[in-house]
């Protein structure tokens, strides 16, 4: 029988009785987030999976994020993981690109391109491209908030730098108030407590 390979050396901000998570979101002209999560240890991976989905939202409505690929105001993102759940401790990186409109051939075209490079360097762990034609689809109607609104009223109009406040425990999430903060704490309190870091790149 073949020997095992070692686990890697634990890096500086990971933890041996969590899931280390790594998510990167991707905007417009190389502008970047890097955020650090400790999540629990568990064998429920699509627990896991659901609990990630739900703190996109608090990722999506951190800056003023510009579609990746062409630079038209976001309103979407795509997830992509990366998971390492045989690792003790377990890794996962998320790559998290904000997208004006999924149902767009140049964003389906870019996202397909860019799903095929990732799993080319990453020796082909991400499998192949998803069907876009299997997503839900979009209610008729249907608008979603522009990324870097608040994160509770979702406005329009409150996507702009000025005004919006920086949740002061995970420097992540942003809001027009005190009031729509208070009002958003039961959903958000879950990402809040799990955030380690968060580095934003390349915003003046």
């Amino acid at each position: 029988m073949a020997a095992a390979f070692p686990n890697p050396s634990l890096k500086d901000w990971e933890r041996t009785d969590k899931l280390n998570v790594e998510l990167i979101g991707y905007g417009w002209d190389e502008k970047r987030v890097m955020v650090r999560f400790h999540l629990p240890k568990g064998p429920d991976f699509g627990q896991t999976q659901l609990t990630v989905a739900r703190m996109i939202k608090d990722v999506k409505h951190s800056k003023n994020w510009m579609c990746e690929f062409c630079g038209a105001p976001a309103r979407e993102s795509h997830v992509q993981n990366l998971s390492w759940h045989h690792l003790d401790p377990p890794r996962l990186i998320i790559y998290c690109h904000f997208v004006c409109d999924m149902d767009q051939q140049h964003v389906r075209k870019a996202l397909t391109a860019t799903h095929n490079t990732m799993n080319a360097l990453n020796g082909g762990r991400m499998g192949p491209a998803p069907s876009f034609d299997t997503f839900p689809k979009r209610p008729p109607g249907v608008v979603y908030p522009l990324g870097g609104s608040c994160a509770c009223c979702e406005r329009d109009d409150t996507a702009k730098d000025e005004g919006l406040k920086r949740c002061s425990a995970c420097k992540l999430t942003r809001y027009c108030g005190a009031a729509c903060q208070r009002k958003d704490w039961p959903r958000h309190k879950v990402a809040c407590g799990t955030v380690y870091s968060v580095a934003f790149e390349n915003w003046d």
